[in-house]
């Protein structure tokens, strides 16, 4: 029997879900679980639900706390977490039975502190789980090789904290913001910087369900404003961590963000993008950008829909 996995599931708000996703947890070829439920003051039956779960399989606990947000329901889940490893599955989504033994086989073959299988999006109750052919069968990055492909092309499989398998050590170790919604951006490049040996698997084994209700699709104002702290939060890790490489990568990615909400909503972000002209860790083409749009932001306009045009 392999080492202890503990799967931890934040529950709010998830009744029309909640069975689906822990069914797909129970059903994991990987045996040796220990599945943390945490309902996040949930106002329906799911609570309830959660309970009914927990006496019908001895590996499941259950806690039940205030409501405090995702972040905190993962920090509550991460406290109470016994086992080696750690996943987070988010509690609309749900998994293929061999998510965990994929994830585990990962960490052992290549001696890693963390792994990563592909998500795929689905509106169904049944996904068709299959492989990422736009990424390598397996692959072995050192913890700083991973930050820098947050900002390259295993940017969607990198950034999530669900569909990854951590090292218990490290997910104690950076506890996810609490109050703010985008957690993940701010808080897997830590995760990573942490990790000596990330192996990255191309099967697509984690069913990200598209629930119209849910928070990633719930975009008022303080969800974009969350993103641009996050992209921020991001960069200042990487300068507290004097690794000027990945600090500019991350300026980068939240300038180019901030531009591009700002020409299409506008001017979302122009005072963010004033803020940023101070910021000196840019690469020069973005710095050009972000001063002609300072100086002028219709003539940036009239080049981005130039360049777009050009593009297509």
């Amino acid at each position: 029997m392999g080492a202890l996995v503990s799967l931890i599931i934040p529950v709010y708000k998830v009744e029309a879900y909640l069975e689906r996703c822990v069914r797909s947890v129970l059903a994991q070829t990987y045996q040796n679980l220990e599945i943390i439920l945490v309902d996040d003051g949930s106002p329906d039956r799911c609570g309830e639900i959660c309970d009914r779960f927990a006496q019908e399989d001895p590996r499941i606990r259950v806690y039940h706390k205030a409501n405090g947000g995702l972040s905190d329901a993962r920090n509550c889940g991460v406290e109470h977490a016994h086992g080696a490893f750690i996943s987070f599955i988010d509690s609309d989504d749900y998994v293929a039975p061999n998510y965990v033994e994929y994830l585990f086989d990962l960490l052992m073959k290549y001696r890693a502190d963390i792994s990563c299988c592909c998500m795929v999006k689905t509106t169904e109750n049944t996904s068709a789980y299959g492989i990422n052919h736009s990424i390598p069968n397996e692959q072995l990055l050192t913890g700083k090789e991973a930050c820098r492909a947050l900002f390259g092309n295993l940017y969607d499989v990198l950034v999530t904290a669900a569909g990854n398998l951590y090292k218990r050590e490290i997910a104690q170790k950076y506890p996810f913001p609490v109050g703010r919604k985008h957690e993940d951006e701010a808080t897997t490049c830590k995760f990573y910087y942490a990790a000596d040996r990330v192996a990255v698997g191309n099967q697509c084994l984690y069913a990200y369900y598209q629930n119209p209700g849910s928070i990633m699709h719930s975009r008022g104002d303080s969800f974009n404003d969350d993103l641009v702290w996050a992209l921020r939060h991001r960069a200042e890790f990487f300068r507290e961590q004097n690794e000027p490489e990945l600090e500019k990568a991350a300026w980068n990615m939240l300038v180019q963000h901030c531009l591009y909400e700002s020409v299409h909503y506008h001017g979302r972000y122009d005072s963010v993008l004033k803020e940023l002209s101070n910021v000196k860790e840019l690469p020069p083409k973005t710095w050009l950008e972000l001063k002609l749009y300072n100086l002028s932001p219709q003539i940036y306009k009239m080049c981005f829909e130039v360049k777009n045009k050009w593009m297509k």
